[in-house]
């Protein structure tokens, strides 16, 4: 596993949230992205015999900064956000949540933001999602977390109490991850207005409690599901890999976590990755494996649908919603 040094990481996180512009509050979708909220809050697919299901956590529109991507002028990402219709200005942000059922029981990867305020209201939709898919949160057994990210582990626990909102699941988290926000003075590094607080709570919740399981490498965490490592936007991030049958679907948390880049842009470094340039290495890699294995791919910040196949398209790709 790489080893990110302070400096690469304290810049990177500080310069994503200024470009995000996250000490400011975040808007609401424009109104051209309106039938988005008004549509079901989930989507589902079948991979052999696993039934998989995308549940929005949440959306927004947040403002377009320069140095959002460092390797790109602010009006080159304009011209491609304007193309894929979205409003001068303003950069998708969205909170997917997967979910896979398994027989009798849930599957969650990842958890959301727990409706924390720091993401903007309207956050926190989890449950609200699952209800409408038809999924019981009582019947979550286990929970594949990706990485350590707020918006990924918040709905793990109550905002005010850091009770655990899901006690009788079992949480499998990368071990990589785990020790890097456990590790001494990691706490005091000023990791932009999102992240404040992070390494403490993490440090409080998931590094105390007993039904965490930590993981090396890329094991089997259940059956027909492998991790995969997938480093450069957090230090021990992994991707999860769905097998059943002949068919595979790789949920691959934020190796792209911003939207309009998904397949024509791969090469974007953006600030809010803690190494860009690794992330970027990481997204083309993977990217030509989901060519090269025809994966079905998704990701936590994709645009609803966000399913779908990758086909090389010169020293870019294309990127084909599933039905």
């Amino acid at each position: 596993m790489a080893d990110i040094s302070r400096r690469d990481l304290t810049l990177g996180a500080v310069g994503a949230y200024a470009a995000l512009g996250h000490e400011n509050s975040i808007t609401f979708v424009d109104a051209a992205h309106a039938q988005q909220l008004a549509s079901p809050p989930f989507r589902n697919y079948k991979v052999g015999d696993i039934e998989i299901f995308s549940l929005i956590d949440g959306m927004r529109d947040v403002p377009l900064r320069d140095g959002m991507v460092k390797n790109v002028g602010v009006d080159r990402v304009q011209t491609v956000l304007r193309s894929a219709g979205f409003p001068d200005g303003q950069a998708p942000l969205r909170f997917i949540v997967m979910a896979l059922k398994l027989r009798d029981q849930i599957v969650l990867i990842d958890a959301g933001t727990g409706g924390h305020p720091i993401y903007g209201e309207g956050n926190g939709r989890l449950f609200e999602s699952m209800a409408a898919a038809g999924l019981d949160p009582k019947a979550v057994k286990t929970i594949l977390v990706s990485h350590l990210h707020g918006d990924h582990i918040y709905g793990l626990m109550n905002n005010e109490t850091n009770a655990q909102v899901f006690p009788d699941a079992e949480i499998v988290v990368p071990a990589a991850e785990l020790k890097w926000w456990t590790r001494p003075g990691v706490e005091t590094l000023d990791l932009g207005p999102s992240r404040k607080g992070l390494a403490l709570r993490i440090q409080a919740t998931v590094a105390t409690w007993k039904n965490v399981r930590t993981f090396e490498g890329e094991p089997e965490l259940l059956p027909g599901v492998h991790a995969v490592q997938v480093p450069g936007h957090s230090p021990g991030m992994v991707a999860h890999l769905v097998t059943s049958g002949s068919k595979q679907f790789l949920i691959s948390a934020d190796v792209v976590n911003f939207s309009p880049h998904i397949s024509a842009n791969p090469e974007w470094q953006l600030a809010i990755d803690q190494d860009p340039q690794m992330a970027a290495d990481t997204r083309k890699k993977i990217f030509d494996r989901a060519v090269a294995d025809r994966l079905t791919i998704s990701g936590t910040h994709w645009l609803m649908p966000n399913v779908g196949t990758l086909s090389r398209d010169g020293n870019g790709y294309v990127f084909a919603i599933e039905s």
